[in-house]
């Protein structure tokens, strides 16, 4: 006898949820049909309902009592606030690892030729700069400063997807990650870090065009 499949626990429900959100399939400013959406997953509408809530703490859902439960839209505003304080962080996260950094070198060289060549792949693209920064940054002893860079970067992965999308952002930000790498190699941190900065104020002035800030 083949064993029910189990119906996915609560914080399943919000993984999935927050997957297609993430990845389009449930676009910024769509409406969420709660039945369809709980009959599609196999759950009643209740653990359903409490991960909307859960999501919708984190930004990515909003709540109408005349409309229900929709997409959040993508927002200047998010962007603005947000891509500064990541700046900030994967900056101090740098500079804590010290001349160990400079050994990275190699890894990112590689991750960086495959980004190159991966233009035109939204997706690919985002898992490339993603591996790029985590490479970056996997020596930091600090971990909770990197378990805020990740959760940080998950309330972003929407943009970063946006950002992505366009070819030629994706040579930019391959150009600029080469010269944090150069950087390294010259065993100079402060330079490295600073262009690191400019690789994350680069993307947020893009995005904010993208998002039709004048």
């Amino acid at each position: 006898m083949v064993p029910p499949t189990r119906a996915p626990l609560r914080e399943d429900v919000r993984q999935i949820v927050l997957d297609r959100i993430l990845s389009g399939e449930l676009p910024p400013g769509s409406r969420i049909t709660e039945s369809r959406l709980a009959a599609e997953l196999g759950v009643s509408r209740t653990p359903l309902r409490e991960a909307l809530f859960n999501l919708e703490s984190e930004g990515f859902v909003r709540s109408d009592l005349a409309r229900g439960f929709s997409v959040a839209p993508l927002s200047v505003r998010e962007v603005r606030e947000s891509y500064p304080i990541l700046q900030t962080l994967e900056a101090l996260a740098l500079r804590s690892i010290g001349p160990l950094a400079m050994a990275t070198a190699p890894d990112l060289r590689r991750i960086n030729r495959e980004l190159g060549a991966a233009a035109g792949d939204s997706e690919r693209g985002q898992l490339l700069d993603h591996q790029w920064h985590d490479a970056l940054l996997a020596a930091c002893p600090n971990r909770r400063l990197l378990d805020l860079i990740a959760r940080l970067k998950e309330t972003l992965s929407r943009y970063e997807r946006l950002y992505m999308r366009d070819a030629s952002l994706v040579a930019a930000s391959v150009a600029q990650h080469l010269r944090v790498i150069e950087a390294l190699e010259a065993k100079d941190l402060d330079r490295a870090v600073g262009e690191l900065e400019e690789n994350w104020r680069f993307a947020l002035e893009t995005l904010l065009v993208r998002l039709g800030e004048p």
